[in-house]
């Protein structure tokens, strides 16, 4: 009872805020989140709402869709464009509430609501998951994709269906994965091979898979909250951080580095949720409406993502920064280094789950 009680008040919180921003003009601060964008146009000067046809539905649906980034990150325009289409498509019979930027709660608080079924939908990033489907480390190999094609493509193909097994045990339904790109690493010091990581002292997030890279590449990872980054990077307490594009410009940190390094090493991977017991619940004109229209708004922020990607990188170039293309050669030793996290994910998750991506990826690849 107290903990339904608790989420009844933040949603009268929220709403309460939300009427208050709409009458006073609030703005957004760009946060490191790790599921956070970069500021991109919002979907309606993209384009009006497609006009598929009307589904004929019974009932009436209002959800909730939280998240603890802000209205300019890929995640909100994912969602926004997905209640766009339905809200059209259902003739106005399922209508979504957003909240953004931490309303609702933290990540956990959020992840949690969502499972427990006071939040219908979340969206964050799939590190993010991992304490509620440790599963979801599987994204966390780094070097797993050659590039964005077949990370997208891995993402949504049938190796989702096994990851949806898993996320459906822990209480969600992934309707959606998308990205914002790799991360990439930005230094104060050119990096070029293998020998160049040597005792770079780089700012990681808390995640024992990063720091194992990190480290097998000879770097001095250092995990530090990310509101302490900036002026560690300018103050040279750390010589470099990794991020995608959309959080290093989104942050300024092009001011205070002079390289960014193409790594590629991770893929920055967004996934929209729904409650599972919800999902399941639904008509199978509704599931299939809400599986269409995800997929639809899944494209569409690909799309901004790419242009975000490409505008930051220039951002970059703009302010001085140099951008380094790694080396094929290079590339493929960090990929060997990485052997000792495979090792350890290996460990934590069986044999059959990494062998299962690692296909997935090659059969992408060879497309």
């Amino acid at each position: 009872m107290k903990t339904h009680l608790k989420q009844a008040l933040a949603l009268l919180l929220a709403l309460s805020l939300t009427l208050g921003l709409a009458a006073c003009g609030g703005g957004t601060t760009t946060t490191e989140s790790p599921s956070g964008g970069e500021t991109t146009p919002a979907a309606e000067e993209s384009g009006a709402a497609s006009t598929g046809a009307v589904t004929d539905i019974a009932e009436e649906y209002h959800w909730t869709a939280a998240m603890t980034v802000a209205e300019t990150t890929i995640n909100y325009m994912i969602v926004e464009r997905f209640k766009e289409l339905i809200e059209e498509r259902s003739g106005g019979k399922i209508t979504i509430e957003l909240y953004t930027g931490g309303v609702l709660g933290s990540d956990n608080e959020m992840f949690q609501g969502c499972r427990d079924g006071s939040i219908d939908i979340i969206t964050s990033t799939t590190s993010g998951l991992v304490d509620f489907v440790p599963e979801e480390a599987i994204f966390d190999l780094p070097n797993l994709f050659p590039n964005v094609e077949t990370m997208r493509a891995v993402l949504q193909g049938d190796f989702m269906d096994t990851m949806n097994q898993y996320n459906k045990a822990g209480g969600f339904m992934i309707i959606g994965y998308s990205d914002a790109g790799f991360r990439q690493l930005t230094a104060n010091r050119a990096v070029e091979s293998i020998d160049d990581f040597s005792g770079l002292r780089l700012r990681t997030m808390n995640n024992q898979y990063h720091i194992a890279y990190w480290e097998a590449l000879g770097a001095s990872p250092l995990p530090m909250d990310f509101n302490e980054v900036y002026m560690g990077l300018q103050q040279g307490t750390i010589d470099g951080q990794e991020n995608p594009y959309m959080n290093i410009v989104g942050n300024s940190m092009q001011e205070v580095q002079d390289y960014v390094i193409e790594t590629n090493h991770l893929g920055h991977i967004i996934f929209v949720a729904m409650n599972n017991d919800l999902y399941d619940s639904l008509p199978d004109n509704v599931r299939t409406l809400v599986d269409e229209c995800m997929a639809e708004a899944v494209e569409y922020g690909n799309s901004q993502a790419d242009a975000s990607i490409e505008a930051d990188r220039q951002t970059c170039i703009d302010a001085g920064c140099e951008i380094i293309t790694l080396s094929e050669e290079t590339l493929a030793e960090m990929q060997e280094r990485a052997s000792v996290v495979y090792d350890m994910v290996r460990a934590d998750l069986g044999d059959e789950l990494v062998d299962e991506v690692l296909a997935a990826v090659e059969a992408a690849s060879a497309q």
